[in-house]
């Protein structure tokens, strides 16, 4: 803290001169950076601002009224501190027009009735603010002693709150970059700062990226120059502590909790979502398009290894990746999931031979939502047939979801049972694959041609299954059974209880058919 106007007049050197405060009482508070004497009409250009100027008035003897208040004008726009006049040399008394132009330009100004020479009130006042400088490095150099000591105990952004208020005597405030509050310590910190606005604040850079605030709120003071030390001592302390954070082995425990409280929806507020995930260094905004995706089959890929890999290969500060249980889950802000799906499984497919699959979710518009793409992903984990592509879209997904539900149920199994249960029996019976010749078929429109080329069968022996099947179950083209069969025969390959579930078709070789003839829409 510097030396105040109010300090220097308490000196025992300025008592003797007997001062007295004729203009600017209110402004004893005002700090005093060093004293200068000076008799020279022009000293203000001699001055840096701060001072507390001696003179006897000599220099503006005989330049009148106008003089007088050019002189202060001067001195004021400089910033000095005050303008002590010694009486007695000069001026009897302080001229009227010095003390109005003091009035008019809120300059202290201080008469000094008792000859006291300048250079003995010059070295007192400049050893008190050497001493108070000194003793103001003290407090620093154990401020960050303190800081220091608390980071080496662990200390994270609460701890370090509660060390710097405690050091400053007044509340201190921890926020992301968007104002989310982080941590609070002090009297009435938790207000969030409603006392007042910040006497102090600092911003807090995590990998070269501005991550958040600190502030000191009132009462501290702003002429305390301990208080900006404090704050920009608490901001590389914060940093350093949110990068350990960053470094530490609890970081996947901490990344996985989160992982399971956005899941669970555990949480109290959209901003606490995003403060955590900016104490593990992730900027994720409230709103924005993220999207969840579900690493699985790893084996014989460690875990840990496939996370370091995924947070690799995607851009910084983009995913939260953990592992979770034998899989890996990835939130990630993107609005293509898939094409970042195919990106993790290069980076997990550079580990080693694995039969990792990605299954990415939907794509949803808030961080508080990420549970329903979460959801959407680990249910079409096991929907996607195995001789499927290893990226799996949930959303391409969204009929075999659907039927997923409701499979089981009597009114499903009745379906099943009444659509294609004698072709599931034959099958069974005698080992042919009508069901799956269905299948196939209705999936191509009923194109006896197209199913043929696919199945890669004579059109003989398909026209004969094609024969067998219509003995079993009767007509299936005409059009007010083609959703009923369709439907039937996909609850029986999610029950993964039937031959069809059993024994897939065999692709043939070539590029595979496109979604318009392998959809299992309606046919009009």
């Amino acid at each position: 803290m510097t030396v105040t106007l109010a300090e220097v007049l308490a000196l025992d050197v300025l008592r003797r001169a007997d001062p007295q405060v004729v203009v600017g009482g209110e402004l004893l508070d005002r700090p005093v950076r060093w004293v200068h004497t000076s008799e020279l009409a022009e000293a203000a250009y001699l001055l840096k601002g701060g001072e507390l100027l001696l003179t006897t008035g000599l220099g503006i003897t005989g330049r009148g009224a106008v003089g007088e208040a050019a002189y202060v004008e001067a001195l004021a726009h400089r910033g000095v501190a005050a303008l002590a006049l010694e009486l007695g040399w000069t001026f009897p008394e302080a001229p009227p027009a010095l003390v109005q132009a003091c009035r008019r330009h809120a300059l202290p100004l201080l008469v000094l009735r008792e000859i006291v020479p300048f250079v003995e009130i010059t070295e007192r006042v400049q050893a008190a603010i050497l001493d108070r400088a000194a003793g103001t490095a003290r407090r620093e150099r154990e401020l960050r002693e303190v800081l220091t000591d608390a980071l080496l105990d662990g200390a994270g952004p609460q701890e370090l709150a509660a060390v710097l208020a405690d050091l400053v005597a007044a509340p201190v405030v921890v926020t992301t970059a968007e104002g989310a509050l982080v941590a609070a310590a002090g009297t009435d910190a938790g207000s969030g700062g409603r006392r007042g606005r910040p006497v102090a604040r600092r911003d807090v850079v995590l990998f070269d990226r501005h991550w958040g605030q600190v502030a000191v709120l009132p009462p501290a003071r702003p002429d305390d120059p301990l208080v900006p030390a404090a704050c920009g001592y608490g901001a590389e302390a914060l940093g350093l502590a949110l990068l350990r954070s960053t470094a530490d082995d609890d970081l996947q425990a901490r990344r996985r909790c989160l992982v399971d409280d956005l899941a669970e929806r555990r949480w109290r507020s959209p901003a606490e979502l995003v403060t955590r995930a900016r104490v593990l260094g992730l900027p994720f905004p409230a709103e924005a398009r993220y999207a969840a995706l579900v690493l699985t089959g790893l084996s014989p890929v460690d875990p840990d290894a496939a996370v370091r890999a995924v947070t690799g290969a995607l851009a910084p500060g983009t995913a939260l990746v953990a592992d979770v249980g034998e899989d890996v889950v990835v939130v990630v802000r993107t609005s293509a999931p898939t094409v970042t799906a195919r990106v993790v499984l290069h980076a997990v497919d550079a580990l080693g031979p694995t039969d990792a699959r990605v299954v990415a979710g939907t794509v949803v518009p808030r961080l508080e939502d990420v549970d329903r793409s979460l959801a959407r992903a680990r249910a079409a984990v096991g929907l996607a047939p195995p001789d499927d592509d290893r990226v799996v879209s949930a959303a391409a997904l969204t009929a075999q979801l659907l039927l997923a539900g409701v499979r089981g149920g009597s009114l499903a199994e009745q379906l099943v049972h009444e659509e294609i249960g004698p072709l599931l029996r034959y099958d069974a019976a005698h080992g042919t694959e009508l069901a799956p010749t269905l299948r196939v078929y209705l999936a191509h429109d009923s194109s006896k041609v197209r199913t043929a080329q696919f199945l890669r069968l004579r059109r003989q022996t398909l026209y004969g299954r094609l024969q067998r099947i219509r003995e079993l179950i009767g007509d299936v083209s005409a059009p007010h059974r083609h959703t009923a069969l369709v439907l039937a025969l996909a609850l029986d390959e999610l029950s993964g209880s039937s031959p069809v579930a059993q024994r897939p078709v065999i692709r043939p070789s070539g590029p595979p058919p496109s979604l318009e003839t392998t959809s299992w829409g309606c046919r009009p």
